[in-house]
């Protein structure tokens, strides 16, 4: 049945080992429990290495990409076994692919609900474990294309360091897709990690000086991300300042993530990091705009004649 809008819509998720599964339903004007849609996907290669609480996250991020469009006006009762919500934002500062959903999520108004019905998760769990035959490869198109309204920044960071100098970079994206680009030279003496945690809290700063609220940071140092989300420990005296400086300015944000992602993928700031040591900046011009442009016609020399030779 159609939903009504104003009435909470109830939405069942499941996940077996190679499939996931979800229903969409709503009480009707007699309080019986109706469904609205339903949904299944077989999972790829790489889905199936995730964890079941991984599967079940993306059930529903999966179930939100693909019924936003009844989901977004109501008020949603996840009705699980276990309190994804409370899960997905235990924490503060969320990583990996669970941090991406998470954001990608905050549009939606979610609410956690204990199970009771037996018959919704029956159907549920019956569609994580016949999903439709002969659509796998079209659903995972459409997930991957699925359009979620960005309603979140996004900060890729780097640092750099030589003997001579060092230097920082910052790309940030605002939600309506506004870019900004940062090169910072760095006088002191620093190291790699010390460089890409001066990064990081850069851009941190300069996002909140934006007024940004809900952060995703992208950054291609292991280390540096590892420890922000818990993974390691920093035990390194150099760095523990810059740790929990780091850690303290994330805390201003109502919800921040942070994702490690390859070098190739961090291009944009890597050349902001390197660009900076190199450019010669005196003392009384700190504040000046160096703007850098790449020039690919060779300008033909002075009196020599315009006309190409078959020679």
């Amino acid at each position: 049945m159609p939903p009504k809008r104003g009435k909470p819509l109830r939405l069942y998720i499941s996940a077996s080992e190679g499939s996931i599964g979800c229903l969409l339903a709503q009480n009707n004007e007699s309080e019986r429990e109706q469904a609205v849609h339903y949904l299944s996907l077989t999972l790829n290669m790489a889905e199936l290495n995730y964890s079941p609480i991984e599967k079940l996250c993306l059930a529903l991020y999966f179930a939100a990409t693909k019924l936003r469009h009844y989901m977004l006006p109501s008020v949603v009762q996840i009705i699980s076994k276990i309190d994804l919500i409370k899960y997905m934002l235990t924490w503060p500062i969320i990583h990996g692919r669970i941090g991406k959903w998470t954001m990608a999520l905050s549009e939606f108004t979610f609410q956690y609900v204990a199970q009771k019905s037996v018959k919704g998760q029956a159907l549920a769990d019956f569609l994580a474990h016949h999903p439709a035959q002969g659509q796998e490869g079209e659903l995972e198109v459409e997930i991957g294309m699925a359009h979620m309204e960005k309603n979140y920044w996004t900060m890729y960071f780097d640092g750099f360091s030589t003997k001579a100098r060092s230097g920082a970079g910052v790309v940030i994206e605002s939600p309506q897709g506004q870019r900004w680009q940062f090169a910072f030279q760095l006088d002191f003496k620093f190291t790699n990690n010390q460089a890409e945690y001066e990064a990081l809290i850069i851009g941190l700063e300069i996002l909140k000086e934006m007024k940004a609220t809900c952060v995703l940071v992208y950054g291609d140092s292991q280390l540096v991300i590892n420890q922000l989300i818990g993974e390691y420990q920093c035990t390194s005296e150099n760095l523990t300042l810059y740790y929990v400086t780091a850690l303290n300015t994330a805390d201003e944000f109502s919800r921040i993530s942070f994702v490690y992602v390859p070098r190739a993928e961090n291009h944009e700031a890597n050349e902001m990091a390197q660009v900076a040591p190199g450019v010669n900046i005196p003392d009384s011009d700190h504040d000046r705009v160096i703007r850098v442009e790449r020039r690919s016609k060779k300008r033909p020399l002075r009196g020599s004649d315009s006309k190409t030779s078959d020679e």
